[in-house]
């Protein structure tokens, strides 16, 4: 008899456990990462965050031209990301121009180059974008600053009749 009042007892003091037994709490942490997605024409080369980016100084131009050759200036290609799949930057580039009504419009050509890449003006031809930045998909937030460089013609720029000459190299930044 004592077997079973020890029994009944444990039964009792299991199931009085049972019902002062408390379940697991949780709350849940949430958040949104905004896309980071910039491009800017920087005056020195660049690695940093948004902040350093948007105090960065930027290099407007124009760049004036004197003479043939490789320009002597200071500008940047600088990329912030934290696009996971990645983006791309293409450069486009026109010839410098001078149109003067009722003559035939005049050309300097040039070559610019960013990141291993370039691009030769050709006249009045349509030269085809080149893609300067093909970056593949990202873990983090991630820059890059490439430097420009930019030679302008000799054969062109020496036989070039007078006027004011324009030409425009142009960045396209595409998230993938």
């Amino acid at each position: 008899m004592k077997k079973n009042f020890v029994a009944v007892l444990l039964v009792i003091a299991l199931s009085t456990f049972a019902v002062y037994a408390v379940d697991d709490a949780s709350f849940q942490v949430e958040t949104s990462v905004a896309g980071i997605n910039m491009m800017k024409l920087t005056q020195a080369s660049f690695s940093g965050n948004k902040a350093a980016l948007e105090g960065a100084a930027a290099y407007t131009g124009p760049l004036e031209v004197t003479a043939s050759g490789v320009q002597p200036f200071d500008a940047y290609l600088s990329t912030l990301s934290n696009n996971r799949k990645g983006y791309t930057v293409s450069m486009t580039a026109t010839a410098m121009a001078s149109e003067v009504s009722g003559q035939a419009t005049s050309y300097i050509d040039y070559t610019v180059q960013v990141n291993g890449v370039s691009i030769e003006t050709d006249g009045a031809n349509v030269v085809a974008g080149k893609t300067v930045i093909d970056q593949l998909a990202m873990a983090g937030l991630a820059s890059q600053s490439h430097k420009i460089s930019l030679t302008v013609d000799s054969t062109t720029f020496d036989v070039a009749v007078e006027g004011d000459y324009e030409g425009t190299v142009t960045f396209i930044y595409a998230a993938k």
